[in-house]
């Protein structure tokens, strides 16, 4: 299948001159994690939750600044003539979740890594399925390093561990006697769209008061489609995963995707060299 089957050809855009606060405005409206940015007929770059996060919150630029201020250029892009693994390759091997569809040298559409996710979900012989055939997948796709942040924390802090840690959510603690438990998790979402999109100030909201609760998770014994499906459903990119009945870890879209891609480097690596050859 090639990516015209499923990329949107609507695309979400604004020109160089909206604001950084506008934007997320626009990711807050129509429910998107990126937006594209024209100059003329042409797309010189994308603005994402990530670097809005990354670099408006992290970096202390203001929201009536410039979109060009933050967003990445220039806007990578991939012909409608590929296939869905070579966009995951392309996503994962950039850090991206988006990418521009061109046909012809023109961007016409984006695909996000959701879509990806969701194609090789309802693919009976594609990598989810033969990931699926591993003994509890999940296991394998857990990141055990539960990064987290107390409740009273600010959203500048939360943005500026995520920054470090190059991770889209953290989980939010409580302090009680003898430790902590976690109580829900923020995400590079909430950031954009309840403080930037909100025109709030990031250093004076707590991010208890921005978290998503009650934590979703799902064992670490259930299949890969379950955990799809649930991400899907639920519209979240991240899931916690839980061991007899204790949080053991996270797992994101992006873990999809980079696993995807790992399997198969040795089939793309052949295709490229008989490419060259």
């Amino acid at each position: 299948m090639s990516l015209k089957k499923l990329m949107h050809r609507t695309i979400r855009k604004t020109d160089t001159e909206t604001t950084i606060g506008d934007a997320a405005r626009l990711m807050r409206h129509y429910k998107i994690g990126s937006v594209f940015i024209e100059a003329g007929d042409q797309f010189v770059g994308v603005v994402t939750e990530s670097a809005l996060v990354r670099r408006a919150l992290t970096g202390g630029i203001a929201y009536r600044e410039p979109v060009t201020s933050v967003m990445d250029a220039p806007l990578i892009s991939i012909d409608a003539e590929q296939s869905p693994i070579e966009a995951n390759h392309l996503m994962h091997f950039n850090g991206i979740r988006h990418l521009g569809v061109s046909e012809e040298g023109k961007v016409v559409g984006v695909i996000s890594v959701r879509d990806l996710v969701r194609h090789f979900s309802a693919d009976p012989d594609g990598p989810l399925a033969a990931m699926s055939e591993v003994v509890r997948p999940l296991t394998v796709l857990v990141q055990r390093d539960i990064q987290s942040i107390a409740a009273s924390a600010s959203a500048r802090d939360a943005a500026q561990k995520m920054t470090e840690k190059k991770i889209g959510a953290l989980m939010i603690t409580e302090t009680v006697t003898g430790g902590g438990h976690h109580i829900g998790i923020v995400t590079e979402t909430d950031l954009v769209r309840k403080v930037i999109g909100q025109g709030l100030d990031a250093s004076e909201i707590r991010v208890g008061t921005l978290m998503t609760r009650p934590v979703l998770d799902i064992d670490i014994s259930r299949p890969l489609e379950d955990a799809n499906a649930l991400m899907s459903n639920s519209g979240v990119r991240h899931l916690s995963v839980s061991e007899g009945g204790m949080i053991v870890g996270i797992l994101s879209i992006r873990d999809l995707i980079g696993m995807i891609s790992l399997r198969d480097l040795p089939r793309f690596f052949r295709k490229k060299r008989e490419e060259g050859s």
